[in-house]
This record gives structure tokens, sequence and C-alpha cells, in this order.
């Protein structure tokens, strides 16, 4: 058991140390017509935090294992990011003293976009809500309008993966923390749960139409 603690640490710990790399890519171009339209030889990520009615004054940030920020999201604002094809491990990090980790594994295709949401909750070890807003929950398998019509917010991602690596020895001990639980504690319902699926995602078709 161990062994295994030990190698999920390293991993994160290792990846971590990566963000002056990280920090070179941490602004996505996106075409203002088609913000969220995936690059045919990446997926595209969004993530939405609806807004709230009592405005939450916790920022979350969602980070690769390398340390690069995908998104900063505030009360009631959305971000797109890029990823390669393939299975990446997230960390939704909340709070700075010290801050929390919770995991959001994401299996994707390239040509494809993927919806998570993120919602506040008081009072909890997780303080935040995440849903991913699957294909094949939605009524005929349509993107959502409220998803596509709203306006990405823009953030200097830099300053965020700086962020990030200023505090990178608080954060690396609870995404330790995080895996283990992830691997070893979690119920399969939990992991399904915060795991998108390739088959979650919506071609560039889907959703502006032909």
């Amino acid at each position: 058991m161990k062994r295994r603690i030990t190698r999920a640490g390293c991993a994160f710990v290792i990846l971590l140390t990566a963000f002056p790399a990280a920090a070179a890519h941490a602004q996505i171009p996106k075409a203002d017509k088609t913000p969220y339209a995936a690059p045919s030889d990446q997926a595209l990520m969004v993530f939405t935090r609806p807004r709230q009615r009592q405005a939450s004054e916790v920022t979350f940030r969602v980070v690769t294992h390398a340390g690069r920020c995908l998104a900063r999201l505030d009360n009631d604002s959305q971000m797109a990011a890029a990823l390669w094809p393939g299975t990446h491990m997230l960390m939704v990090v909340t709070g700075s003293a010290p801050p929390t980790i919770q995991l959001l594994q994401a299996k994707v295709s390239a040509g494809r976009t993927y919806v998570v949401e993120l919602r506040p909750r008081v009072n909890v070890k997780s303080p935040v809500k995440i849903s991913v807003v699957r294909r094949g929950d939605q009524p005929l398998e349509a993107f959502p309008s409220a998803i596509r019509d709203r306006i990405a917010t823009k953030h200097d991602l830099r300053k965020c993966t700086e962020w990030v690596s200023w505090k990178r020895p608080k954060i690396e001990p609870r995404a330790e923390r995080a895996k283990y639980t992830w691997d070893e504690e979690a119920s399969d319902e939990h992991r399904d749960a915060h795991s998108v699926r390739r088959n979650d995602g919506w071609l560039a078709t889907e959703i502006y139409g032909p």
C-alpha cells in the first residue's frame, strides 16, 4: 500500500514542478465566431460557473498536473481551454490557506467539446460541486444553448499559473492526498460522476449547425 501511495504522490510532485514551461502555453487562442468549437486535433473543455444570487468570493481554478491553469472562474463566468486527446487528471483548486483540491478526470477525443459545470457549496469538505454535462443526458443530445450563447470570460491565465506555482508547497501534499483518495478510497459512483467520457462531447457541427 505504501508503494502505491508513493507512486501517486510522486506523479503529482514531479509534474507540478513544470510551471515555467506551462506558463508559456497558458493562453489558448480561439476563433471569435466559434469560441466553443474544438480544434480538429484537440479537445475543448468548457468550464462554466452559473450565476449565484448570493455571490461567493471564492475563486475556482482548474489546473492540470503540469501546473497549467486552464480556467479561472468567479461568480457567473465561463472559460474554454484546449486539451490534447487522451486521459487527463485535472485539479479544481479553491481557497489559499490552505487550498482545497478536488479531482476531475477527463478522457477526451480530438474535435469534440466537453462541458463541466462548477457550483459553490457551503460548509462542506468539498466546496465545489462538479457536474459533467453529458451529451446523452441532453434533450435530443443537443449542445446546451445556455452554454453556447454565453460570452467567454477573459482572464490572464499566465497570472493564474504563476499563482499556482507560488502556492505549490501547499498544493502538492493536498494533491497527493486527493489522488490517493481517488485511487484507493473513492467509490466507483464518485469516480464516474467526476469523469468526462469520450462520448460526452459534441462535434463542432453539432454546436453551431452546418
